[in-house]
């Protein structure tokens, strides 16, 4: 016995034929003649993935959004609209719930473009458990681009902070992508001489700097200029905090606690909310001892 069924998801149509006494499924793809054989299991895995992924077409209701989250991205600025269009429509959405975790043999096969929430960067040492924050991600940057370049996972972890929605795409069509539109050469070199100098510069901090001054700098460079709010890094823990200035929660807690009896900081709620910027400024360059 064979029965026609069919598959309506985001208009994307697949008509297939089942053979009851086989147990496989005959898939043709829309609009033309290639016919795909699965067992009944492979089967009903393909219709789980096309379930939780969201499939990029103009018809998406966020279609629109996720164009413009790409056109505003740093590290796309340069491309043209056609080329963003053309990018969209290889890449499908997914959300990662607060505390994912994932290594790098898990998201090495892929492009990810970040859409909203926050990415933590992270080494770990096995035997200390102690963290380093490598770089601390948001709306409309990109993981991982040393993966565009060779196939070798790198020894880095990955944790939401908040719930992250990205965009990502198969390595393999990113590079193809990028190859199409030589322009996205500078910018991925921008990109990395960006990422190169923040890890000299933390580097140097380490070696040069204290730990108070440390933090003054890290609040200095994550303040909004125009609303002279703490963004990026705020309402984090401390030990969050002490990992991406090379510390400890018991030293980070004891230097905002300074900070707030020299009047360059409050905190409310968990969040700090800067008092006084030039006092913060001072301790940052050194001229100001609380």
């Amino acid at each position: 016995m064979i029965k026609i069924q069919k598959i309506d998801y985001k208009r994307q149509q697949y008509s297939f034929l089942k053979e009851w006494d086989s147990g496989r499924f005959y898939f043709r793809l829309r609009k033309t003649e290639t016919i795909v054989i699965l067992t009944t299991p492979e089967f009903y895995k393909i219709l789980v993935i096309l379930l939780l992924f969201e499939f990029m077409t103009a018809e998406n209701k966020h279609y629109q959004r996720y164009l413009q989250a790409l056109a505003q991205s740093s590290f796309l600025k340069d491309s043209s609209a056609e080329s963003l269009e053309r990018l969209l429509s290889q890449m499908i959405v997914e959300r990662w719930n607060v505390k994912s975790f994932k290594n790098s043999l898990e998201v090495a096969t892929t492009f990810h473009f970040i859409v909203s929430g926050r990415l933590k960067v992270f080494k770990s040492n096995p035997d200390s458990g102690r963290e380093h924050t490598v770089f601390v991600l948001s709306n409309g940057d990109v993981f991982d681009v040393l993966s565009l370049f060779d196939a070798e996972p790198h020894d880095v972890y990955w944790e939401a902070f908040d719930v992250l929605e990205v965009l990502k795409i198969p390595m393999d069509q990113m590079r193809s992508w990028i190859n199409d539109y030589p322009a996205m050469h500078k910018a991925i070199l921008y990109y990395l001489g960006e990422r190169m100098r923040q890890l000299m510069d933390v580097a140097t901090d380490v070696t040069l700097h204290s730990t108070l001054v440390r933090l003054a700098a890290l609040l200095l460079k994550n303040i909004n200029g125009e609303t002279r709010k703490l963004e990026l890094i705020n309402n984090l823990p401390n030990d969050e905090i002490a990992g991406m200035i090379g510390t400890t929660r018991s030293v980070v807690s004891r230097h905002i606690q300074e900070l707030k009896r020299c009047g360059a900081i409050s905190v409310s709620r968990k969040k700090i909310n800067i008092k006084n910027l030039e006092i913060l400024l001072s301790i940052a360059e050194e001229k100001y001892l609380p």
